[in-house]
């Protein structure tokens, strides 16, 4: 399944998906994505064109990525999303082709460019840029950023949050993972550095 509005990719590589026997059906919407059916291989989407991650977060179909940015930021989004794989349009069309086989085969699969281009030191992140954080949190990843926040060990945020440890450990590795970070303490420095508390607080809907 093809979502790609602006056309920035399906024109070029939807003949090569017909040449070798693949059947693109074009996703009319984003909620389309969603809803594939088991016949639906795999989604492929035009990064720009969903607004929202979570109609990303809900396709139940593997998905592959495409973006026109090349800056590494993307590859939080990719991440996030557990998509199968990203790639930046400036390959060519057979190039790309190989990059989502490679995706779908073994994922994941990320665009060398952007995977160079995230590796490079990040600039701070402006309100917008936080704003997307936040939103990529679901409420009970939230939660445990807070309690993460506040230096709550394990077990403690288990038994408050009437959970196992090991489903605690999981919500962890999500925070961290949408947060781009990788310990506790660079989640701590994150959340306060970039005022997530302040941005909920200006955007209640997030929370």
């Amino acid at each position: 399944m093809l979502y790609d509005p602006n056309q920035v990719f399906s024109a070029s590589i939807r003949p090569l998906l017909h040449r070798r026997g693949d059947i693109p059906v074009e996703a009319r919407t984003a909620k389309a994505l969603v809803a594939a059916d088991a016949q639906i291989d795999c989604c492929l989407v035009a990064l720009e064109a969903v607004s929202r991650n979570r109609v990303l977060t809900d396709c139940k179909r593997p998905l592959f990525l495409i973006t026109d940015r090349d800056d590494g930021s993307v590859l939080r989004k990719a991440v996030s999303v557990s998509a199968a794989g990203i790639a930046n349009t400036h390959i060519l069309p057979g190039d790309l082709l190989q990059a989502i086989d490679r995706g779908l085969l073994s994922p994941p699969y990320y665009d060398p460019q952007l995977l160079r281009a995230a590796l490079q030191p990040a600039p701070l992140l402006g309100e917008h840029d936080a704003l997307e954080l936040a939103h990529h949190l679901t409420p009970r990843e939230d939660d445990v950023l807070r309690r993460i926040v506040r230096g709550e060990p394990t077990a403690q945020m288990a038994t408050q949050m009437g959970v196992s440890v090991s489903t605690v450990r999981s919500h962890v590795q999500n925070v961290l993972g949408k947060l781009g970070v990788n310990s506790r303490l660079a989640a701590i420095a994150f959340a306060i550095n970039y005022g997530l508390d302040t941005v909920r607080e200006q955007h209640p809907q997030l929370s």
